[in-house]
C-alpha cells in the first residue's frame, strides 16, 4: 500500500474520531454524592435524633442474649439410667512427629499413640444442661468432691453469664459440639475421668439424678 495513502487514512480516521459533534440532548452536572460524605451525614443524623444510641443498645442486648442463650446442642437428653462405658483416647499418627530441638523422631507415621501412657488425665469433665437447676447443682457439688480439676461443660444455658460468676468453678459452652461429638455424649449429666479399672482409657459415666 502507498505510504502516503496509509497516512492519509490514519489522519482522516483520527480526525473523524476527534471531531466535536456538539451536545446531543440536554446535559446535567454529575450530582452523585460522595459515599464517605453520605456515610458521615447519615451517622450525624442518627446521632442527633437518638437512633444511634438505640442501635447501640440493641446491639448490646442481642450480644448478651446470644451469650446467655447459646444454641442448644441437639440430640442430648436427661440421663434416665446410670451407665458406664470407656473411651479409648489412642490416636493413629498421620505423619512423623519431630523433636524441634534435636530433630529426633518422637512418633512415626502410622504409629498408635495413647496419651495416657505418657501423662495422666488429671481432669474431670462434667457435661450438663445449664438450663436444668438440678444438673447445675449436681455439677457444682461434684466439682467440689472430685479429686481432679473439674470443668463443667454446658450443652445449653439460660443465663450463661450468671453461671460464670460462680466462684472456684470453670464453666464452658461446648462450641460447635466439639467435645460432645468426640465423646459421643447422648445424655446429661455425664462425667468423664480416668480411673484405675482401665487406666489407659477414660471412664464415661452417665449419671441419673
Amino acid at each position: 500500500m502507498n505510504k502516503k495513502l496509509l497516512w492519509l487514512i490514519i489522519l482522516l480516521t483520527h480526525h473523524a474520531f476527534s471531531e466535536d459533534l456538539g451536545a446531543i440532548g440536554k446535559t446535567y452536572p454529575i450530582g452523585e454524592q460522595n459515599l464517605m460524605d453520605y456515610i458521615k451525614s447519615r451517622a450525624t443524623t442518627l446521632v442527633n435524633n437518638g437512633q444511634w444510641e438505640n442501635l447501640r443498645k440493641k446491639a448490646v442486648r442481642d450480644t448478651e442474649n446470644r451469650i446467655d442463650h447459646p444454641p442448644v446442642i441437639a440430640g442430648i437428653y436427661p440421663t434416665i439410667e446410670s451407665s458406664v462405658r470407656y473411651y479409648d483416647p489412642a490416636v493413629k499418627i498421620n505423619q512423623d512427629i519431630i523433636n524441634p530441638y534435636d530433630k529426633s523422631i518422637i512418633a512415626r507415621k502410622g504409629q498408635i499413640v495413647n496419651p495416657t501412657t505418657y501423662m495422666a488425665f488429671n481432669n474431670e469433665l462434667i457435661f450438663i444442661d445449664g438450663r436444668d437447676k438440678s444438673q447445675v447443682e449436681y455439677a457444682l457439688a461434684e466439682s467440689k468432691r472430685s479429686p481432679y480439676q473439674s470443668s463443667i461443660v454446658l450443652i445449653a444455658a439460660n443465663n450463661f453469664r450468671d453461671l460464670l460468676k460462680q466462684q472456684q468453678h470453670l464453666f464452658f459452652y461446648d462450641q460447635s459440639a466439639t467435645l460432645t461429638k468426640k465423646f459421643n455424649i447422648r445424655h446429661v449429666p455425664t462425667i468423664i475421668y480416668q480411673d484405675q479399672i482401665k487406666p489407659t482409657k477414660l471412664r464415661v459415666e452417665e449419671v441419673k439424678l
